[in-house]
């Protein structure tokens, strides 16, 4: 569907490899059942792009998508590729209906759910360590707070439960689903949070050890790291 807006190759190459990239043509398509100029629709697939790129630099997937964060960026952007998708109200309002689009498939949640309850004792916890004992920035805290957070969801909030394999299993799942800079992110993140909860006796000692190092991945596939992982396990 993207044919339909974007001829150059190398273009629709670098719009289905970013982080939006699998949902765009979809996004396409509704805009073009919603009645969009050509001209429109190209402005906000290219604003949908760049909002991936900039979530992705956040450490974060699509489903995390915040809006607030992409106007902030979008005041002083740089980036070398937004090609009409810097700060103007095409982008705004691009970036609000792509993020609608992602809401409409089940990737995002609606704005009416996406207040949650207070945030796990543990996790408050280890922002408040992070920021007098670690002397770390807003950024970082949000980005190792939100993974941990996420951590705790899945695996249950009793982390002395938790098993080396549903640790990786985690990961992977997540890793599948992120660009390389998002999985080295999520690979830090992980691991102080899980170096955290040993230190202060809340889970058994060496499970950030079970976290895939990113750096020594070369290229092999997330499959070939859980297969090489079960030997370590």
């Amino acid at each position: 569907m993207l044919e339909t807006y974007f001829s150059a190759s190398k273009m629709l190459g670098y719009l289905r490899s970013g982080p939006s990239g699998r949902y765009l043509d979809g996004f396409a398509a509704a805009l073009e059942q919603q009645g969009y100029s050509a001209g429109t629709a190209v402005r906000y697939l290219r604003a949908a792009a760049h909002l991936g790129h900039v979530v992705a630099r956040q450490g974060a997937v699509p489903s995390d998508i915040d809006l607030a964060v992409f106007s902030e960026h979008l005041r002083t952007c740089r980036c070398p590729r937004a090609m009409g998708g810097r700060r103007n109200h095409h982008t705004i309002f691009g970036a609000r209906l792509f993020r609608q689009h992602l809401v409409e498939i089940g990737v995002c949640r609606s704005a009416a759910t996406v207040l949650q309850p207070a945030e796990p004792c543990l996790v408050a916890h280890f922002k408040v360590w992070l920021r007098k004992h670690r002397g770390a920035s807003d950024s970082t805290i949000k980005l190792y707070v939100r993974d941990a957070a996420h951590l705790m969801a899945a695996l249950g909030d009793d982390p002395e439960r938790w098993e080396p394999a549903a640790i990786r299993s985690f990961f992977l799942d997540r890793a599948n689903h992120c660009g390389n800079g998002t999985v080295e992110k999520l690979t830090t993140s992980l691991r102080a949070f899980l170096r955290y909860l040993a230190v202060k006796g809340c889970c058994r000692a060496g499970l950030a050890d079970v976290v895939p190092g990113y750096a020594h991945w070369g290229l092999p596939t997330c499959r070939d790291i859980w297969r090489r992982s079960r030997w370590t396990g």
